[in-house]
């Protein structure tokens, strides 16, 4: 048997839930700027334009920025309303503020941090905003297994997972080879197919997988959905290495 020195992790819908973040803290912030005068759907809006705009973002195509304040002047102008920036502006940090009490962990995901800790060290490699991520992990009391050195941001990088420069870049900042490291994460093509193409291991590991299921319904593998089963994976993965 042959330890990783390094398992990667994706942050988003891997260790965070960042579904239940949107469905909690978007009407939060609609309730706090316009009180029940807004529409019942526009959460469903809201996520669709989300959704649509964010390849552009990984393509570097629309900034951060932009990406916030269209989703939401998007998804009023669905409903005939025309808003300006300075309201996006607002409704932002509306949801910002909302975020120590909407953003949480899965509830397996200390479980599984606290199994694979041991005899490796870990690492995040996330395509999310530069101004989040760091406050997502301590927010969700996961700074006890990561270090914001450890944190790897392909934005800070240049392009999106699953481009190849970003494991590199993660593997060069950890110090470590693409065989004596693993990536776990949810996105199928951004984690899996990402990494096993700069040689790394991959375990597809989905969490919520109701919120999910188109996506993993385009893959041709089947994810795991339980913290125990990554970490037998994994087990069976090392013990298989020379």
């Amino acid at each position: 048997m042959r330890a990783y020195d390094v398992i990667f992790f994706d942050l988003d819908h891997t260790l965070v839930d960042t579904r239940q973040q949107y469905h909690l803290g978007v009407p939060k912030a609609m309730r706090a700027l316009y009180g029940d005068a807004w529409p019942d759907t526009f959460l469903e809006r809201f996520l669709h334009h989300h959704e649509q705009l964010w390849p552009h973002y990984d393509r570097r195509t629309m900034t951060m920025e932009e990406l916030r304040r269209e989703r939401f002047l998007r998804a009023w102008r669905d409903f005939g309303i025309e808003k300006d920036e300075e309201e996006a502006r607002r409704f932002h940090e509306a949801y910002m503020a909302a975020f120590p009490e909407t953003l949480r962990p899965y509830p397996e995901t200390r479980r599984l941090l606290e199994a694979l800790s041991p005899g490796h060290r870990l690492a995040i490699i996330t395509n999310g905003s530069p101004d989040m991520q760091w406050a997502k992990v301590c927010l969700c009391g996961l700074d006890r297994y990561f270090s914001e050195d450890a944190l790897f941001i392909s934005e800070r990088i240049g392009r999106a997972k699953p481009h190849p420069s970003v494991y590199q870049a993660a593997m060069a900042g950890m110090g470590v080879t693409a065989r004596d490291a693993l990536m776990i994460g949810d996105n199928y093509q951004a984690d899996i197919e990402g990494a096993r193409a700069c040689g790394m291991d991959a375990v597809w590991y989905v969490p919520d997988p109701e919120g999910f299921r188109a996506l993993c319904a385009q893959a041709p593998d089947s994810p795991l959905h339980r913290a125990d089963d990554v970490v037998a994976r994994v087990r069976a993965l090392e013990a298989a290495r020379a």
